[in-house]
């Protein structure tokens, strides 16, 4: 059986991870920052989570909240669409070593050709068409449809001649382009909100249950079927989440006898979506 398909397509239930900006206070320099937040955005793509949620702790500085979210949103965004969508900044300025995500909407196409599907960038509009931005390939026209400018579509290549390409709107259906971000004030309310919508909510924890447990993957397992989706919450590198354990349904310890005392949040995050993948694939 073949357990490898690409392009993938979405999960069937959604996937949230919770995560505190504060998990990039530990790093002090720009370079190491970056460098995490590239790590952390592979692993999310990786294991295709839906949403990642940004909450607010104690430890949460706005710099770290600024920055954790605009460099996951530049890592989501396809290649060669970058340069349209930010403008240069000293924010910015260690982009260079982040990993590419290698999504199927972040591979465009190298030749114009005929029933292709890319991500483009509406440039222009006026009242008949839009102009598209494609990367390498040049431009598009597009028959307008209440698109607003500078924004990302999807299009499909309707025809090529005399290097003129004409666009049709088009998807990318059910497959995996990638996380979409988000930000929250209220974590208690988040939690309440997922609840409400029938989500299973985890806390993780060194003090949680044991994921090597049977009967625990046993009662995990029936209640993701019974649920619209799981929510995985994460603490700061100095939190302790046991503390918050009526919010959750389960606390689960997933880094199981750990050879090191500390486990960074990067390195928790891989192992508890690593695991959680195979209990719901």
């Amino acid at each position: 059986m073949n357990c490898n398909q690409f392009p993938p397509l979405r999960r069937e239930k959604k996937l949230i991870v919770l995560l505190p900006p504060s998990i990039l206070s530990v790093e002090d320099s720009l370079i190491d920052k970056t460098n995490k937040v590239g790590l952390i955005s592979r692993i999310l793509s990786i294991f295709r989570v839906d949403d990642v949620v940004l909450y607010n702790d104690r430890e949460t500085r706005r710099f770290d909240e600024k920055f954790l979210h605009l460099l996951l949103y530049y890592q989501v965004i396809p290649p060669h669409l970058k340069k349209k969508v930010f403008k240069k900044s000293k924010i910015l300025k260690y982009t260079g070593i982040l990993p590419p995500l290698r999504l199927v909407n972040h591979d465009p196409p190298k030749e114009c050709k005929e029933g292709e599907i890319l991500d483009g960038y509406v440039e222009k509009c006026d009242e008949k068409k839009c102009i598209v931005y494609l990367g390498k390939i040049g431009r598009g026209i597009l028959d307008k449809k209440n698109l607003s400018n500078n924004k990302i579509i999807t299009v499909k290549i309707k025809s090529f001649n005399n290097d003129k390409i004409l666009l049709e709107n088009s998807s990318w259906d059910n497959f995996y382009t990638g996380y979409r971000i988000l930000k929250i004030k209220d974590f208690k309310e988040e939690i309440k909100r997922l609840e409400n919508e029938s989500y299973l909510i985890i806390g993780t924890s060194k003090m949680g249950y044991c994921i090597n447990n049977k009967e625990i993957q046993e009662k995990l397992k029936k209640r993701i079927t019974e649920s619209k989706g799981i929510g995985i919450i994460f603490g700061g590198p100095h939190a302790e989440l046991y503390d918050e354990k009526d919010e959750f349904d389960f606390i689960i310890n997933t880094v199981v006898n750990q050879g090191t005392l500390t486990v960074r949040s990067e390195e928790a995050l891989a192992a508890t979506l690593s695991l959680f993948n195979y209990l719901f694939p």
